[in-house]
């Protein structure tokens, strides 16, 4: 008799041990759906702003604007996207092991969002300049926070170049490491999408009739620096 009621209390005991790791199951699943949804819906308002930018950049000197035509810095800021835990196949040994590919010239300043690549910086002897917790949510004011600290860095010539390491946000079992160039804005990273070439290219006359207000360099002075507040922002959320 005893030995039945011990089996019967350990069925009930993992039914329940059942319940919760569906409960939990069910939670994380609601999470991930939310998390990819932000990642690929953000990917739009991006490919606008690069509409929008490309339009201003042909009438404007480049080479007068300071976060299009660069310093004499030849130190490098490097944004590094990582999680704060493993149990992610090798997304974090992938974003490392491109940080380490990559050759930057002179002394190279981190920026780290994650306690992986903070890790890494601390431990391989770098430089880190700064250091943020990884949010649950993601909220725009970090993207806010890292674009001002890197861009006073280049407006300073402290560096004279700042690039972005993240996992790029492919599906939910692949991510692939991307680093792309924030600072000095490269006129080569205003890319359109098809879809938006051929709006534009219907455009082009009405184009040619718009008013900038208040004119074409303060706006373009506003849409630079929300370009790369949407290119961090975008990272985070596909991080």
């Amino acid at each position: 008799m005893a030995n039945t009621r011990e089996l019967r209390r350990r069925i009930k005991s993992t039914k329940n041990t059942a319940q919760i790791t569906k409960a939990m199951q069910m939670v994380s699943a609601v999470k991930m759906r939310r998390a990819q949804d932000q990642a690929l819906n953000g990917r739009p308002y991006s490919e606008n702003l690069n509409e929008a930018l490309s339009r201003l950049l042909p009438r404007v000197d480049i080479k007068s604007h300071p976060l299009l035509s660069g310093n004499d810095s030849k130190a490098t800021g490097v944004i590094i996207l990582s999680t704060d835990k493993g149990l992610c196949g090798s997304l974090n040994t992938n974003i490392i092991r491109t940080i380490m590919n990559a050759r930057f010239e002179g002394n190279t300043l981190f920026y780290t969002v994650g306690k992986k690549g903070r890790n890494f910086v601390v431990k391989s002897g770098k430089t880190l300049t700064a250091d943020f917790e990884n949010p649950d949510l993601v909220i725009f004011r970090k993207a806010v926070q890292l674009t001002n600290m890197v861009k006073d860095s280049f407006t300073s010539g402290e560096v004279g170049q700042v690039y972005l390491v993240y996992p790029q946000f492919i599906s939910t079992i692949k991510q692939e490491p991307k680093m792309v160039k924030l600072l000095p804005v490269e006129v080569s990273s205003v890319v359109v999408s098809d879809s938006l070439k051929s709006t534009a290219t219907k455009n082009d006359t009405a184009n040619n009739e718009f008013l900038y207000e208040p004119n074409v360099d303060a706006l373009l002075d506003s849409l630079l620096l929300h370009e790369i507040q949407i290119k961090i922002y975008q990272a985070l959320l596909e991080t």
